[in-house]
């Protein structure tokens, strides 16, 4: 290579002559022939490409040609010091900062056209890279977005919130005796329908199991609900119970109950499918919350006694009870999605959490984590749909709502904002199927919706 580019003509006589010499000194000298050999090539190359010195040189200066881009036709135009100004300036320009990687302040303005590749790699790094599996501790990754029910915001405080179980689709109501519903997309959630319920303040909905019905509670003795298919509402005389009111209840997993909350530690079972009385469950004192496992096989109570109650609903008995340590009265009770974790509240603000499986073998067992973030009643206790976050919330102050790091048992640091200030006082907590939104009503009838970066789009 070198030879075709910087070869050098030598007289072909006196290379015929140096070709006969080493023919006849390898016929002649027998000792120290190798040694002989070796002077005389290296006469050879001397003559005929300049010597080990002249190769050398021409070698680097082929590299530095090559690296500094200089043409052949200009060799012998530019001096040593535009030599060396055009190779430093080429150094420069490959060892500088890219524009892409310096910081907002120090980038250099561009065409659109520029580093367009690059930008667009470094915006859409999430779709490249995988999400961690598990949600991190210390700060939860949310976007505020529009009001759940900027469309129709209501009277009084949002009493009744919930998003469908299968559809994006959720639920507002309140002491402004209207139903509706939304549908959810993060920008405008128009609303679908509203439906008057004519001196019925709501106090609690759900959507059942199935999505294809709303259950609705008031003041009242009786119940309603609202047939989603047939778009009507339909009325439920309460029958062979005892209360004044209908005002509180929960859906089991399964989807078989409908249990209200009543007096005197009375837990009413009504059918989700005929909607008639089934039976009744009594436990000590006053029942303020109940929670499910999600086989819906066991009922947690639990009251004004500050015990905990385990009811077998198949046999429809209390097969073991435990106190909630501290307690003296019980406001709420939730059970994480996959069983692991059980969570009690109480009207000092505390809110424990423990092992379930750690409350079935004594009548004392020790939380694995004693929540002392709120400082009022806490009344609602809510996980998400992976177990990985648990929500309380006490309607007592303003911005009285955590999210509690269930793996690690600490709160996520960032939520709420201090600079929210339309959140008011916290009355209602849902987050949907996938726990990709958060919602929260606040008494000043609003549904705040937020967006949960970590998981999937609902």
């Amino acid at each position: 290579m070198l030879r075709n580019s910087y070869s050098r003509q030598c007289p072909s006589e006196q290379t015929r002559k140096i070709k006969r010499r080493i023919r006849d000194e390898r016929t002649s000298v027998p000792l120290g022939g190798k040694k002989l050999k070796e002077d005389t090539e290296k006469e050879l190359e001397s003559l005929v490409l300049g010597g080990e010195h002249q190769i050398l040189e021409d070698v680097l200066l082929t590299e530095d040609r090559k690296f500094a881009g200089i043409k052949r036709d200009e060799e012998s135009k530019i001096t040593k010091k535009e030599y060396s100004h055009r190779l430093k300036s080429q150094f420069e320009k490959l060892s500088s900062t890219p524009n892409w990687a310096k910081l907002p302040s120090e980038r250099k303005p561009q065409s659109d056209s520029e580093d367009s590749d690059v930008e667009e790699l470094l915006q859409k790094t999430g779709t490249f890279l995988d999400a961690p599996t598990s949600l991190p501790r210390g700060i939860i990754q949310v976007k505020p977005c529009t009001d759940l029910n900027k469309e129709n915001y209501m009277k009084g405080g949002v009493q009744a919130l919930e998003f469908h179980p299968s559809a994006q689709v959720a639920l507002t109501g309140g002491s402004n005796n209207t139903l509706t519903l939304f549908q959810v997309d993060g920008k405008t959630n128009p609303k679908i329908q509203s439906f008057f319920l004519e001196n019925y303040p709501i106090t609690c909905a759900h959507f059942s199991r199935d999505g294809e019905q709303v259950i609705i509670g008031s003041n009242h003795k009786a119940f309603k609900y609202l047939d989603m298919i047939a778009g009507k509402v339909v009325n439920v005389p309460y029958k062979g119970m005892e209360e004044k009111s209908m005002n509180k209840f929960v859906l089991s997993p399964d989807g078989k109950y409908i249990v209200f909350l009543g007096k005197y530690g009375r837990m009413h079972f009504i059918s989700s499918k005929s909607k008639e009385w089934l039976f009744t469950l009594t436990m000590n004192g006053s029942v303020q919350s109940v929670a499910f496992t999600s086989d819906g096989q066991q009922m947690y109570s639990h009251g004004d006694d500050g015990q905990v109650y385990v009811w077998d609903v198949r046999t429809r008995e209390c097969i073991h009870r435990f106190m909630d340590e501290g307690c003296t009265r019980g406001t709420c009770i939730a059970i994480s999605p996959n069983d692991q974790y059980l969570a009690c509240g109480s009207n000092t603000g505390v809110v424990n959490l423990y092992e379930r499986e750690s409350c079935l073998t004594g009548f004392e067992p020790r939380p694995v984590k004693a929540i002392m973030n709120l400082t009022s009643s806490c009344a609602i206790a809510k996980f998400n749909a992976t177990s990985e976050i648990l929500a309380i919330v006490s309607r007592e102050e303003e911005k009285a709502i955590k999210l509690v790091h269930t793996a690690s048992q600490t709160v996520f640091s960032n939520f709420p904002d201090n600079m929210d200030v339309h959140m008011k006082t916290p009355t209602a907590i849902d987050f949907s199927v996938n726990s990709g939104y958060l919602t929260l009503g606040t008494n000043r009838g609003k549904a705040m919706l937020y967006r949960l970066k970590h998981y999937g789009n609902y």
